[in-house]
């Protein structure tokens, strides 16, 4: 009874201490030589390994075969180019939380033990990420700075525990399906979910980051469609048409007009030339960057078209000097585009396998979309929420490149591919440990 006791308590502890670190540990901060959050990674792996007696299983559910091919083919390109750690360390990054999760959250109590730890913890950090975007405070550079220094109309872009605040906001866009979802089953804490809602929410246009707030937007106005908002609006059409009369009269109010002039003029920048130049000095620098990601197909094939095969290597600086039209010379040094990141890196052997699982995945999430975390399908399940955001988030590949929220994405997708798994067998695994919990 002591033992069973114990490997409770060990287990419970596992899954609160994953589920807090992996979220609040500043990407950024360095351990022994290595990522933080790898190292809590590999600490949860042997807590899983003493939980488990030592045997670790996974399923084609969780990894199949494009995404084995996947990363050999990155793992193997990185071992060519010497470059050992950061071929291992993308593998922790990804499969090795797969892994995790699938032999840690083996009950449907496991699940929902790690969401609502979660989900506690990704209120509190959204909140400082919304004052941070208000205050320039963030609480995770008293451990290790980022050293940016960078306003967009007057306010802080928030970055959180992120490298970077599109990374930052990607990250908060993958956690959504999550927070909606359980915003639909709590009936008795809908308004906590609620509120976790609005700031995660908050927090993502806290990030002003134009791809990822377009993207967002596109999501939520994706969920009330089918969810029955147009039902809704025929039901409710006076009520509708009032409140959207009243939104009118409040959006003439000097104070938030000029605000709403400034964001929208923040993605009509992203085409138009002189609306960039309009905007440049509240907006911050890159108030047009959006013809640099276009030039860059070109650039990033200049550099790589000697080595197209296999690419340049995962750590292999990325330069580039052009003109302006105003003949200020640059220099280029980031691919804001996780696919010509892979032909840069790994060549199209990388970004040929890269596409296939995108596409696995998506044909995954697409077979289960109707599946829900309470086993029960409804107009927008938690399937439907998680493919729709999955597919938006490869989309949203183009405008940006990922990395820390590109491990998010894998955490997000172990969640529910294991819950499926729960679905198909029946009834939670009836394994020794199970019986114990």
């Amino acid at each position: 009874m002591a033992i069973m006791g114990n490997k409770i308590l060990l287990k419970n502890f596992t899954i609160d201490i994953f589920a807090f670190l992996v979220m609040f540990l500043p990407r950024r901060l360095y351990f022994f030589g290595a990522f933080s959050y790898r190292i809590i990674i590999l600490f949860v792996l042997v807590l899983c390994l003493i939980l488990r007696k030592g045997k670790l299983s996974i399923s084609n559910t969780i990894i199949d075969i494009p995404m084995i091919i996947y990363f050999v083919i990155t793992g193997i390109i990185s071992f060519i180019h010497l470059q050992f750690s950061t071929g291992i360390g993308y593998i922790i990054d990804t499969c090795l939380v797969l892994i995790i999760i699938y032999n840690l959250l083996q009950k449907e109590q496991d699940i929902n033990r790690f969401i609502n730890v979660f989900l506690a913890f990704l209120g509190i950090y959204a909140a400082l990420g919304v004052i941070e975007c208000l205050t320039g405070f963030n609480i995770w550079d008293l451990v290790h700075s980022a050293g940016y220094q960078r306003y967009r109309f007057g306010l802080y872009r928030s970055y959180g525990s992120s490298t970077n605040f599109t990374n930052n906001g990607a990250f908060l866009m993958l956690c959504l399906p999550v927070v909606v979802w359980k915003m639909q089953q709590e009936e008795v804490r809908k308004k906590r979910y609620g509120v976790i809602y609005g700031l995660v929410f908050l927090n993502i246009l806290a990030t002003l980051t134009r791809s990822i707030i377009l993207c967002t937007f596109f999501l939520q106005f994706v969920w009330l469609l089918k969810s029955g908002m147009v039902q809704y609006i025929k039901k409710h059409f006076m009520q509708v048409i009032t409140a959207a009369a009243a939104v009118l009269l409040v959006v003439h109010i000097p104070v938030i007009y000029n605000f709403l002039n400034q964001f929208i003029s923040m993605f009509v920048a992203l085409y138009d030339y002189e609306t960039a130049n309009e905007i440049s000095d509240s907006f911050g620098s890159n108030a047009n960057g959006i013809g640099q990601r276009f030039l860059l197909y070109t650039w990033i094939f200049d550099a790589v078209k000697d080595k197209i095969l296999f690419g340049l290597g995962p750590n292999c600086p990325f330069e580039y000097t052009f003109m302006t039209l105003t003949g200020k010379r640059m220099i280029k040094t980031s691919i804001e585009n996780q696919y010509l990141v892979h032909l840069y890196r790994y060549g199209l052997a990388g970004l040929i396998s890269y596409i296939l699982m995108l596409i696995s995945i998506i044909l995954k999430l697409w077979r289960n979309m109707e599946n829900d975390l309470t086993g029960r399908g409804g107009k927008c399940t938690f399937g439907f929420m998680i493919l729709t955001t999955v597919f938006v988030y490869f989309i949203s590949g183009l405008s940006f490149a990922a990395s820390d929220d590109f491990r998010m994405l894998f955490l997000i997708l172990s969640l529910f591919f294991v819950h499926c798994q729960l679905i198909k067998r029946g009834e939670p695994v009836n394994d020794e440990l199970s019986n114990e919990i």
